[in-house]
């Protein structure tokens, strides 16, 4: 029976598991729309593309399924850009679904007509585009399955309205779209490897993004080889912080002190890492090339920045299963760390890690009113499995320096790309990615007052999270940035909120941290809902030494 291009791609989103999309719909997509209601499929109205792109985001980050998004063509294809930009660096398995109106053959300057594919070339994996009815199921396919190949992405397909409304002519289909095999682990590599291993007293595994499913496998390897486990940003909790083996890498200052670990070992295995700016620390870090192996999904991910002895192109979890099937031939290897040597170097970058350097606001209502002891009694509160996601500003750096993470995915930042009004929108895709595990979402109230309305999409879509939010009345980091460099601040202060009637008005739960913090965390996470805490922070003498040096630093300019 024929059907509408509309309800084959819907049918088809089905069949692939997707369970639900984010997006705000258009004139042009009302066929598309009325199939998603007929069908099982969540669809999440958001109050903007862009924090569309966000949940997708989220949505994937706190569960490792691919996100979708969809938006019109034009003005909503435009505002989910940046959004896509940010999937891309962070490695995100996305896809984004364009309708566009029905174009008339010799016609120019035709209604919201743009090149979505030029446009984002840069930030996509690939781009599709469907000419026929007939072509929908097998290029949506190859969407989903580049979205989630080798480094994972965003991947736009477009289609226009008059193929979504149109009955599809099924017997022109293509070929049955052959699914995409992962490449078998080579024999010789891991040979080397096991070899390697075997020879090598001191060993380093560091971990990306990427060996984020293998978790249990690569705790079982690290006690095994009592190897010490650093890791990126997107990384982090891939084994709890609090694990002997896990060392803080994640803004420490003290980058020598890393290269002269990694100077001292043996053997770098790096697990799933594409080595970004922030990846490796602005590029500071070291890895030897003799002494370094690194394992990724992406061909073109191995040998970029740090050119590896070995490269082995092949899923994590592949690799590891089969490094532990020859386990035995390294068995009798003994591990070259001295007693407590790899304790005294987790304590000095403990040590290094919670040196001030930026400037760190008071917390109201804290006893001490500082982040280190904010941070600590978050942690303690929140069950281990907690995901935690931040914004883009000073918060997130206090975050990253003070949280410690327990669970993989538990921590997710908008790593590479930085952008604000990432918290919220990517809180509720994680809420629905994973109902059952705890959300925190913590941003500053610069980030809040562009995302804030999309708390109405968390209530409406009965979201369990907690928010809280970071009120000094000014865009934070920005500020730091300013004082140090300049010693004055101008355009940041973002003005006086209540945030209190505001929560009112959307019928969330509201707190302010004015007093014990337990009774106040307890009494949110036990809302069933969303509740909103709000922090005030005001200046420590931190910001005034930043103003004086910024100052200093321009009368010796002068």
């Amino acid at each position: 029976m024929a059907k509408t291009g509309a309800d084959i791609l819907v049918s088809t989103l089905g069949e692939l598991g997707v369970e639900a999309v984010f997006g705000i719909p258009g004139s042009h997509d009302a066929h598309l729309y009325n199939a998603l209601r007929k069908s099982s499929i969540r669809t999440v109205l958001t109050t903007n593309e862009l924090f569309a792109a966000f949940m997708a985001n989220g949505y994937y980050r706190n569960s490792g399924k691919i996100g979708t998004m969809m938006a019109i063509a034009g003005p909503g294809f435009t505002n989910a850009i940046t959004g896509l930009a940010e999937a891309f660096f962070d490695s995100v398995g996305m896809v984004c679904l364009i309708c566009k109106p029905t174009e008339l053959p010799g016609k120019t300057f035709q209604l919201q007509k743009i090149n979505e594919k030029e446009i984002v070339r840069t930030v996509t994996k690939g781009n599709f585009s469907v000419e026929a009815g007939s072509q929908i199921e097998s290029t949506l396919r190859a969407c989903y399955e580049l979205a989630s190949t080798g480094e994972p992405g965003p991947v736009l397909m477009e289609i226009s309205a008059r193929e979504l409304s149109r009955k599809a002519d099924l017997t022109q289909s293509k070929e049955p779209h052959n699914k995409h095999q992962r490449p078998p682990v080579d024999e010789q590599s891991l040979n080397d490897v096991v070899n390697l291993i075997a020879s090598s007293p001191r060993l380093i595994f560091y971990l990306g993004q990427g060996a984020l499913s293998a978790s249990h496998r690569i705790s079982e390897f690290a006690d095994y080889l009592e190897a010490p486990v650093l890791t990126t940003t997107s990384g982090r909790g891939i084994i709890p912080e609090s694990h002997s083996l896990s060392l803080p890498s994640d803004l420490i200052e003290d980058v020598a002190g890393v290269n002269s670990m990694m100077e001292s070992c043996d053997l770098i295995i790096v697990l799933g890492c594409k080595f970004t700016h922030n990846g490796a620390k602005g590029f500071r870090l070291n890895f030897p090339q003799d002494k370094m192996i690194h394992v990724d999904a992406s061909s073109q991910v191995l040998g970029a920045n740090y050119p590896p002895r070995i490269a082995i192109q092949a899923d994590i979890s592949d690799f590891l299963d089969a490094l532990w099937l020859t386990r035995d031939r390294f068995e009798s290897r003994k591990s070259g760390w001295k007693s407590g040597e790899i304790d005294k170097w987790r304590q000095a970058l403990i040590k290094d890690k919670h040196k001030k350097s930026f400037p760190e606001p008071q917390f109201e209502g804290m006893a001490p009113p500082t982040a280190a002891a904010f941070f600590s009694s978050l942690g303690d509160l929140l069950p281990k499995n907690t995901c935690l996601i931040t914004d883009s500003g000073l918060h997130q750096m206090m975050a990253r320096k003070y949280f410690e993470v327990s669970a993989p995915r538990g921590l997710v930042v908008p790593a590479d790309f930085q952008s604000m009004g990432f918290g919220i929108p990517a809180g509720i895709g994680a809420g629905l990615a994973d109902p059952d595990r705890p959300v925190v979402v913590i941003t500053g109230d610069g980030g809040f007052a562009l995302c804030g309305m999309e708390l109405s999409t968390a209530v409406r879509e009965k979201i369990n999270m907690t928010v809280f939010l970071f009120n000094d009345n000014s865009m934070g980091l920005i500020r730091v940035h300013q004082l140090r460099k300049t010693g004055h601040d101008h355009a940041v202060k973002t003005g006086t909120i209540d945030y209190n009637q505001f929560s009112a008005s959307l019928g969330i739960q509201y707190f302010r941290l004015d007093h014990n913090i337990p009774y106040v965390l307890e009494k949110s996470m036990s809302y069933r809902g969303v509740s909103l805490i709000e922090v005030g922070l005001s200046d420590t003498r931190d910001f005034q030494k930043a103003s004086a040096k910024g100052v200093l630093r321009n009368i010796l300019k002068i």
